[in-house]
């Protein structure tokens, strides 16, 4: 099957002014010609967990619409803030960062989902490891569901990887159900060649006590779209990302990172920080939405851009939305340069100006790299950033 397809994506909860140039995103595919990948995994899944292939896209999203009845709930009385974009995405078994048109997609195209159970109470013994590495000309799209049934524990690594002359199309759905007492770790890394355009959609759901942690690299690729729409659903869940990014030459960053907080209780800490050098451009969008009924909710998010060029375009939209008084939110955005105090301080101690620039790059970056938990991966990944800069 081979088509071409325009995705209008990461929209903004609620949209702002036109002019700003944040409010969505599109995506142009030409030529869509999706051929036989397997992803590699574990050999042996831990104990526990179980994993059914070949399941159609609308298929494994039916976990979701088992526990509809309390992700989608909304407190009394509650209405929708003006420009709320949430009708567009009201198809979707579950909300994600991208939105409606990457599940269409997916559709679309005949897409079906690796799904991965783990069953309750089962703390999984290690990471299960999923390894992609494209060829170049190579096009895929590839759909996971995650779902972790009461008091269970798993973590999943996924890493995308190329020569860095490659160029092709890499797209990725993960869809998360966390149950109750339920807690998913989910690990990208994205080392794809300078030609790649890839998108990364992530939604998820959490019920009471359960939680979700995102760690994500987005280090290579053209034309990079990385996502998540996380549903607090109940009392005391929780969601956390770290996200770190890297962009040069004229390619393009595109985030849209949501915590919807309904439950009481609930806690969102979001922390993103990347490097921009010589005509990069990047938008960042990062929303914690307290709606009516999340009393005692805490969220936090911040970022913290490093400009290497004075011709990076540099967008950033933190925004709150707020619908219940006894909340905490903060978001801050740190946007700067290296200064001239920190390079004379090096080039003091005998480090030029362009080592010292490659120290704290690779710094900033490793930082995140150091979360990933599976030992080769995380080294292959700072590799990577060391021989990338």
């Amino acid at each position: 099957m081979s088509s071409d397809f325009e995705l209008k994506v990461n929209v903004l909860p609620v949209t702002t002014y036109n002019f700003l140039h944040v409010n969505e995103s599109t995506i142009k595919i030409s030529d869509l010609s999706l051929g036989k990948r397997k992803s590699t995994d574990e050999a042996e899944l831990p104990s526990g967990v179980s994993k059914k292939s070949g399941v159609s896209f609308g298929e494994a999203g039916k976990v979701f619409g088992s526990f509809s009845g309390r992700i989608n709930v909304l407190a009394d009385g509650y209405a929708a803030p003006n420009g709320d974009t949430s009708e567009r995405d009201k198809e979707q078994a579950v909300r994600t960062g991208m939105g409606a048109d990457v599940d269409r997609l997916m559709r679309d195209m005949n897409v079906t989902s690796d799904v991965y159970t783990v069953d309750e109470g089962v703390k999984a013994d290690k990471p299960i490891a999923i390894s992609d590495k494209y060829e170049d000309g190579e096009m895929a799209l590839l759909s996971y569901v995650i779902h972790a049934k009461k008091d269970s524990e798993i973590t999943v690594i996924l890493m995308e990887s190329s020569e860095r002359s490659a160029a092709g199309l890499s797209g990725i759905s993960v869809r998360l159900m966390a149950e109750d007492g339920a807690k998913i770790t989910l690990v990208k890394t994205q080392m794809l060649g300078d030609g790649f355009v890839h998108f990364y959609d992530i939604g998820g759901a959490c019920l009471e006590g359960a939680g979700i942690s995102l760690v994500t690299l987005e280090l290579g690729g053209c034309d990079v779209h990385s996502s998540a729409y996380i549903n607090l659903s109940e009392d005391n869940s929780a969601y956390s990302s770290n996200l770190a990014y890297l962009a040069r030459d004229d390619h393009r960053l595109d985030f849209n990172y949501v915590a919807d907080q309904r439950g009481k209780k609930t806690e969102a800490l979001m922390d993103f920080k990347g490097v921009l050098m010589d005509r990069a451009q990047k938008t960042f969008r990062g929303t914690l939405d307290f709606k009516s009924g999340s009393s005692g909710s805490v969220g936090d998010e911040q970022e913290d851009a490093l400009l290497l060029s004075p011709d990076v375009v540099n967008r950033t939209m933190p925004v709150i939305l707020c619908q219940e008084e006894d909340v905490e939110g903060r978001h801050g955005a740190t946007i700067g340069q290296l200064t001239e105090e920190l390079l004379f301080y090096m080039m003091s101690r005998g480090i030029d100006e362009e080592r010292a620039r490659r120290i704290m790059v690779s710094a900033r970056l490793e930082s995140v790299a150091r979360l990933i938990p599976d030992p080769d991966i995380m080294q292959k990944t700072i590799y990577y950033i060391q021989n990338i800069l």
